[in-house]
């Protein structure tokens, strides 16, 4: 082979490969072209569904803004009853204060009174309705525990007869059958 030839066949074999590479190229660019379009029409997709959701978080973010406008009003009118509650329990730290100072001295006046009687006095009147009063108290505490140990045997001597009366348990699946 001459030289003519080979750059002929050279020439030749690089107008086959060019031919490909442009055949590869547009082939390429058509598949780019394609994914482009698909691409772009995501984006007005994505572009659409944001324009829709803009209007609903729009009214979203209004209606959080009511709600918590309205939980602050709400609970700026409870401060007064939280004021109060706590006016209250001063009242009643003073009340619980008055009645323990009040206990104490009845107690003095008791034991002063016991005292006196220990020495002979005779007792005052308010002593004998504590006393007549201790008395009624402790007869019926009697009398209420009496009665209640009364019915635990009447109910114990009965336990026997009740036993025959006894409705039997539902089975699991009668209940879940009612709860249906």
């Amino acid at each position: 082979m001459n030289t003519n030839e080979i750059i002929a066949w050279s020439l030749a074999a690089a107008a086959v490969a060019f031919v490909v590479l442009c055949i590869f190229l547009i082939s390429l660019l058509k598949t780019a072209q394609r994914s482009l379009l698909s691409a772009r029409s995501a984006v007005d997709e994505v572009k659409q569904t944001i324009e829709g959701l803009q209007g609903e978080i729009r009214q979203l973010a209004e209606t959080i803004n009511e709600v918590t406008t309205d939980v602050k009003g709400k609970l700026q009118a409870t401060n007064p009853l939280f004021d109060a509650v706590q006016d209250v329990g001063l009242m009643l730290r003073e009340v619980t204060g008055t009645a323990r100072e009040a206990s104490r001295n009845l107690t003095h006046a008791v034991r002063r009174q016991a005292a006196a009687l220990d020495g002979g006095a005779p007792p005052l009147k308010w002593v004998r309705w504590i006393s007549l009063g201790t008395r009624v108290l402790s007869g019926l505490r009697r009398g209420w525990n009496e009665h209640g140990n009364a019915e635990r045997q009447t109910a114990e001597r009965r336990q026997p007869e009740l036993e025959s009366f006894r409705v039997q348990e539902p089975r699991e699946n009668e209940i879940e059958h009612l709860r249906h």
